[in-house]
Formats: C-alpha cells, sequence, structure tokens
C-alpha cells in the first residue's frame, strides 16, 4: 500500500472529498509530506488571499519531487497557475472526486476512525450569487446533487457503532438535500435527520452545516421541531446574511431582504430561546458598499446578537459579476471595516455566551486545544472543560456547570 499525505483547504466539504480520493486510491495517509509516496493538496476558491498562501503551498511541495495530485475548487478555476507552479501535478476538479466526469454523490467516505464522521450530503446551490466562485467550481444556479438517504443512514449507522459520536451534515447548501428530487418524501434535510435520529441508536451528537436563509426558511418549522425534540441535534444553525443592507443584498444577488432574514432569526429564537447558537457570515466592502450600508451590517450584528459572526472582507473572484463591478472599496478601507466590524461581533458573542453561565449541560469533549481540554455544548459552543488535565475524557458526555465566559469559550467545571 502507498503512503499519502494530505493537505485540505477551505470547507468541510472539502474535506469529505479528500477523505473519499484517499479511499478511492488505497492509500495509508501519513502526517509528514516528506514520509509519502503521494502529494494530495485539496484546494479552495472562495477568497484571493486564501489562493496566494495555497499556490505558496503547492510550490513548496513541489521541492519535495513527488507524485502530486492538486483537487478541488482552485484546480478547476485556476488550471493554468497550478501548472506554471507544479506542471507535474494531476489537476482533479470536484466533479471528477468519484472518479468519473460528473459528481454524482454515490461515495460517501468510510468511516476512518476518529470522533467526527463527515457526511457530504449534497453539491450544488440554488443561488447565483455575484460574488461567488463556487457556483462554476462546483454548480450553481439550481444546479443540486443529493446522496441517497439509504446510503447515507447506512455509512451513519457505521460510524455511530464503531465509535463516531459527532456526525457533521455538510455540503454545499445543506438545506437544498433532495431538491434533484423535488423534495419527495424521505428526500429533505428534515426527513433525512428525521430518519436518522429514529434509526441510528446511540448517544452522539448531529451538527446540520451551512444553510441559504431563504431556503432554509421552508424547512424552517420542521426542523426546529426536531432540535426541540431530540438532544442528539446541536441547537446549532449558520445561516449566513452576507450584509445588512438591502441595497447591497441585491446588488449580491442575494434571494431575500433583510426584514425577511430577520424573522428567520427571531423565530429560531423564539422556538429555542437563549439556548441555541446561530453564526452568519459577513462581507464587507462589496462593490458599492457605502458607509451607510456597512452601518447597516453593524447595527445588523448589534440588533440580532449573533453568536458568531464570519467577517470577510470582499475578495474579486475570476468570472464572477462582482469582480468588474464599478465602485470597488480600496483595499485598506476594506481592513478598516472588518476591523470595527470584527470589534462588535466578538462582544456581542461575550455577551451572548455570558447568558449561559450558571447553567448545567451535557458538553461531548473532542479536542485538546494549545493545552485547553475543549468540548462542544449542547447549542455546539466551545467549551473549556476545568478538571486536572483532561485525561480520560476524550470522547465522553461529560456533565459540567458552565461558570465563566469569554467572546470564545465557555467554561465549565465537571459535576462530579
Amino acid at each position: 500500500m502507498g503512503k499519502i499525505y494530505v493537505e485540505t483547504y477551505g470547507c468541510w466539504l472539502a474535506k469529505a472529498d479528500a477523505e473519499i480520493i484517499r479511499q478511492r486510491l488505497g492509500y495509508e495517509k501519513v502526517s509528514a509530506a516528506e514520509e509519502a509516496d503521494l502529494i494530495l493538496v485539496y484546494t479552495c476558491a472562495v477568497r484571493e488571499d486564501g489562493e496566494v498562501r495555497q499556490m505558496a503551498r503547492i510550490k513548496e511541495l513541489t521541492f519535495l519531487g513527488k507524485d502530486m495530485i492538486i483537487a478541488g475548487c482552485l484546480a478547476r478555476l485556476r488550471p493554468y497557475t497550478i501548472k506554471t507552479v507544479a506542471p507535474r501535478a494531476k489537476l482533479l476538479y470536484p466533479a471528477e472526486v468519484e472518479g468519473g466526469r460528473e459528481r454524482e454523490m454515490r461515495i460517501l467516505p468510510r468511516y476512518d476512525g476518529g470522533l467526527i464522521y463527515t457526511v457530504p450530503l449534497q453539491v450544488g446551490c440554488l443561488g447565483n450569487c455575484a460574488f461567488c466562485a463556487t457556483k462554476y467550481t462546483r454548480g450553481g444556479a439550481g444546479y443540486v446533487k443529493s446522496a441517497d438517504p439509504d446510503d447515507v443512514i447506512r455509512h451513519v449507522k457505521e460510524a455511530v457503532a464503531k465509535g463516531a459520536r459527532e456526525i457533521y451534515l455538510t455540503g454545499q447548501d445543506v438545506i437544498t438535500y433532495g431538491f434533484d428530487m423535488r423534495w419527495r418524501p424521505g428526500w429533505s434535510l428534515a426527513d433525512l435527520l428525521e430518519r436518522m435520529l429514529r434509526e441510528v441508536e446511540g448517544e452522539y451528537r448531529v451538527r446540520i452545516g451551512m444553510s441559504e436563509p431563504w431556503v432554509f426558511e421552508k424547512f424552517a418549522d420542521q426542523l426546529l421541531d426536531i432540535v426541540k425534540r431530540d438532544h442528539r441535534v446541536y441547537r446549532y444553525f449558520h445561516l449566513p446574511v452576507q450584509s445588512g443592507s438591502d441595497r447591497v443584498l441585491k446588488a449580491m444577488g442575494r434571494r431575500y431582504t433583510v426584514d425577511e432574514y430577520r424573522a428567520l432569526v427571531r423565530k429560531v429564537r423564539r422556538e429555542l430561546g437563549d439556548h441555541v447558537f446561530v453564526a452568519t457570515d459577513i462581507i464587507v466592502g462589496f462593490p458599492g458598499e457605502d458607509e451607510e450600508d456597512f452601518a447597516a451590517s453593524v447595527k445588523l450584528v448589534e440588533e440580532l446578537q449573533f453568536d458568531k459572526v464570519h467577517v470577510a472582507r470582499f475578495s474579486p473572484r475570476p468570472f464572477t459579476e462582482a469582480a468588474v463591478m464599478p465602485r470597488q472599496v480600496p483595499d485598506a478601507e476594506k481592513k478598516r471595516r472588518s476591523k470595527i466590524l470584527s470589534q462588535v461581533a466578538l462582544r456581542v458573542a461575550h455577551l451572548r455566551n455570558g447568558l449561559r453561565v450558571g447553567q448545567r449541560d451535557v458538553v461531548l469533549v473532542d479536542e485538546v486545544d494549545h493545552g485547553l481540554v475543549v468540548g462542544r455544548a449542547s447549542d455546539y459552543r466551545q467549551v473549556v472543560v476545568k478538571r486536572g488535565s483532561g485525561d480520560g475524557l476524550m470522547g465522553r458526555f461529560v456533565g459540567v456547570t458552565l461558570v465563566a465566559a469569554s467572546p470564545v469559550y465557555l467554561y465549565g467545571e465537571v459535576r462530579e
């Protein structure tokens, strides 16, 4: 068996795709590129600064003289650029992950140990955002391919039986799962989740991946009901808003208004109270965004009290409408706005985390981060578990009392 070194950039879908490629090749994974016979770099094309870092890393890896596969979205978006840096590398597009010329979602990664099992449910998106290059590299504007629910349940059953404790349901836009089957019974995210909880026995947690707000709204009532009924689903939703300005949302090609998004978040909070984690994404410096537009985004963060905000400076990507729009915002101004919004987001997150201090929860301990024993609460918040060195806690569900909060972490003391 050959040895492969895998380096992955970007989303959880990219991580799952990289694992499918490795398993299909039949190589044994190693932790150092120098030990490998083959190097696989799975790339991301979302941001320009990320592209620069990845290209530098690919160039560095070529000096090892190993066989290389460069896969993923950047391989599709920048094939010529990659070939100038790594001329001997084989390029593999996202559609070719399964070995064919199109992505059929017929192959899921086998569980290969660890606490987390990532399930790629779908690829594609119903949106057509002006800033997005992924619609060209993976599919968008109505293109969706979904994994068979029987296959998903079979893989999850096996993973949980063999030791997985967290199931990450991921995709390009996971809420569109089953759209290609016209969301017939059994072919929606809500139906799949209901079936999974019914048929997969054991104590585990399910995390729902990123969902576009306007599609999520169609299934919100059913999903919220499931989350309220079953503690095995994290009380966590990733609903990207991208801007607090209707004018900017329209220019972006987003398919909702600020008021519609506001109503959706309020529905989630009304049903689940403060015991829920709402994450969002906001782009600052989109072409034409002025001070009034930016102020609207800051105001929305303060108003809706997001638990986490992924702040991104607008990055012009090849082949996108936004890259050639007039009134591009200078980099220095994008940096200034990013700093302001990030500071507001951290302050709000600290307030939100503080609401949980004094409460009890059950935490799944799933990592050691810089010496800290860290787990996930029932709403997916990160909790630093305070108990000696944490020996013997990894992979366990631990009862804690939440005693302190920071913008990123809660701190919990184990209830003996």
